[in-house]
């Protein structure tokens, strides 16, 4: 088998299996070279795949949440990304919101939305964009669903994939019965 190394927007890449010496990423077993983990790449989603079957995000997109917010099922959670673009005009980027578990096995996407963006031709000063979706939280949620994350990728002519995450972004609320502070509150002679 031929290795190859691979520079792209997630970093550095050693190819294990796949065809093509072009830039463009073909299917196929990668190795990320920061952490050695091997990934396989579907050209079709444009992502990258753990061997257990989750999106693999590298660790440097995830981060600590500034914030945690509460949601319980049936409450609408928006969210906002934000994002300055120079280069040439782009048709159909697509802006993709997960909400799901982020481990050692992955990115379970267990909620998934994508956006389609077009983006004008900018050069100096870059054209800032902002872009959103709101989901509505099912009542099938799991308790441990408490990770987001977002990428932008693909259109035409293409924009490098480009992904952000944030780690324990949301408290799960209301799935479980609960009590709390039951007392007697008096009793007395009638």
């Amino acid at each position: 088998m031929e290795i190859k190394t691979l520079a792209i927007a997630m970093g550095d890449f050693r190819v294990l299996q796949g065809t093509g010496d072009s830039p463009v990423l073909a299917a196929g077993w990668y190795v990320d070279l920061a952490t050695g983990a091997r990934v396989f790449y579907d050209p079709k989603t444009q992502n990258f795949y753990t061997l257990a079957g989750g999106v693999y995000i590298p660790l440097s997109y995830m981060n600590p949440a500034p914030k945690q917010v509460a949601v319980a099922p049936g409450d609408r959670l928006k969210i906002t990304v934000s994002f300055n673009y120079s280069g040439p005009a782009i048709t159909g980027a697509i802006i993709r919101y997960c909400i799901g578990v982020y481990g050692a096995l992955g990115f379970n996407e267990a909620m998934v939305a994508e956006n389609t963006r077009n983006l004008a031709l900018a050069t100096v000063p870059p054209a800032a964009y902002t872009d959103e979706y709101t989901f509505t939280i099912p009542t099938s949620i799991g308790s441990d669903w408490n990770d987001i994350y977002c990428k932008i990728y693909g259109g035409s002519p293409g924009v490098p994939q480009t992904l952000f995450g944030y780690e324990n972004a949301l408290s799960i609320a209301g799935l479980t019965p609960s009590i709390s502070l039951f007392t007697i509150k008096d009793f007395a002679k009638v």
